[in-house]
């Protein structure tokens, strides 16, 4: 086995695992979901194949936690501890999820996690599924209860407008990464933003 590019740094079942997923990010974007095996993953990693069993059931858990962290873990969401992000005002909740969203499409290695998720998934459907379960709903989960929370406005249903929200930001990244479309500039970014500001400050609660 050749040597590993991902050393531990710090010994610990965390570390190892951290280890592991790092290399399974460059494994399955340079060889995409069919062309990566578990032997692939524990070559690059420097680990036998069942260190990587005693942290990953299968192909697909792995490719999950690959999931993760190049999008919820990227961004710095956690979604066990939301407090910070419900507590903010509506402008700055969507000043929050704008920023969250331009780290991603800024990023290459996202970039590249996308192209295998779109590329593959005739043949295996249950990735786009494991990327819809592990960050749109998740995503859409928070917003949606953030809404509900949310004493300034009177949303009278808050699960929608989490799909309007999400559906506004995923529509841009399709436009980019699956229809072709130019680059997106920030200032693009923003305009949607603005607009969602707008759709959500005029549900304001009236005062009498």
């Amino acid at each position: 086995m050749e040597e590993s590019l991902y050393k531990e740094k710090g010994g610990g079942r965390r570390s190892k695992r951290d280890q592991i997923v790092k290399a399974a990010v460059e494994t399955f974007l340079e060889n995409g979901y069919d062309g990566t095996s578990m032997n692939k993953v524990a070559e690059k990693a420097g680990v036998i194949k069942a260190t990587i069993y005693s942290h990953f059931k299968d192909k697909e858990q792995l490719f999950t936690a690959i999931i993760e962290e190049l999008t919820i873990n990227k961004v710095s969401i956690d979604f066990s501890n939301p407090e910070a992000m419900l507590s903010l005002a509506p402008e700055e909740f969507m000043d929050v999820i704008t920023a969250k969203f331009c780290v991603l499409m800024a990023d290459a290695e996202y970039h590249s996690l996308f192209r295998v998720l779109v590329g593959e998934s005739e043949r295996f459907p249950e990735l786009a599924q494991i990327y819809v379960r592990t960050v749109i709903l998740r995503g859409m989960g928070l917003a949606s209860k953030y809404l509900s929370q949310q004493k300034e406005l009177e949303i009278k249903d808050p699960e929608a407008m989490a799909h309007i929200i999400a559906g506004s930001f995923i529509s841009l990244m399709v436009w980019q990464q699956v229809l072709g479309g130019k680059k997106l500039k920030e200032l693009e970014v923003n305009r949607v933003k603005e607009m969602l500001k707008q759709l959500l400050m005029s549900q304001r609660k009236k005062t009498i």
